[in-house]
C-alpha cells in the first residue's frame, strides 16, 4: 500500500529556509510552485531581526528572481533559527462608525482610509468638535463616537 504524502503549506516551505533548512531540489514540483516570493517577503518580514533585510531584498525577489532563486538566497543567507514571528495584519476600518470617518474624511478632503488614520490620531474631543461644527446632536456624536479613546 502506497503511502500519501502530505503536501506542503507555505509555513513549511518558510520552515524550508529558516528553521528546517531543506534543499529547493528536495520538494516536490507541486510544493515548489506553491512558493510565492512576496508572501514569503511579508511573512520573514514580521520578523523584527530580518525586516531591514527582506525590504533590501524585496526588490530582486519579486520580479527579477525566479522563486527558486528567491528560495536558494534566503536559504543560504538565513540564519537557522526558529522563531515566533507574530502576523500583522491590516487596518480595519471598522472599528470606528462608518458616518464618522465619512464626516472626518469630507472635513479633511481625504479617502476614507485616510480618514481612519486622521481618526487613530485624533481624541474623542478633537472629533466631537467636527461632528458639532457639521450640527450633530449629543446622542448622534455618542453613537458615532463610541470606542475612541
Amino acid at each position: 500500500m502506497a503511502e500519501d504524502k502530505k503536501s506542503a503549506t507555505m509555513f513549511d516551505l518558510i520552515a524550508g529556509v529558516t528553521d528546517k533548512k531543506r534543499e529547493w531540489s528536495r520538494w516536490s514540483e507541486t510544493d515548489q510552485k506553491k512558493f510565492t516570493p512576496f508572501i514569503v517577503n511579508r511573512w520573514l518580514s514580521m520578523r523584527m531581526e530580518l525586516t531591514e533585510l527582506i525590504n533590501e531584498f524585496q526588490t530582486y525577489t519579486i520580479g527579477q528572481l525566479s522563486p527558486r532563486d528567491t528560495y536558494r538566497l534566503y536559504y543560504d543567507l538565513l540564519p537557522t533559527n526558529k522563531s515566533f514571528a507574530k502576523y500583522i495584519k491590516g487596518k480595519s476600518e471598522d472599528k470606528y462608525e462608518k458616518d464618522l470617518i465619512a464626516q472626518i474624511a469630507e472635513h479633511y478632503q481625504v479617502s476614507r482610509s485616510e480618514a481612519v488614520d486622521y481618526v487613530d490620531l485624533m481624541d474623542k474631543t478633537q472629533c466631537d468638535r467636527i461632528l458639532t461644527m457639521y450640527g450633530y446632536s449629543e446622542g448622534e456624536k455618542k453613537k458615532l463616537l463610541k470606542g475612541i479613546k
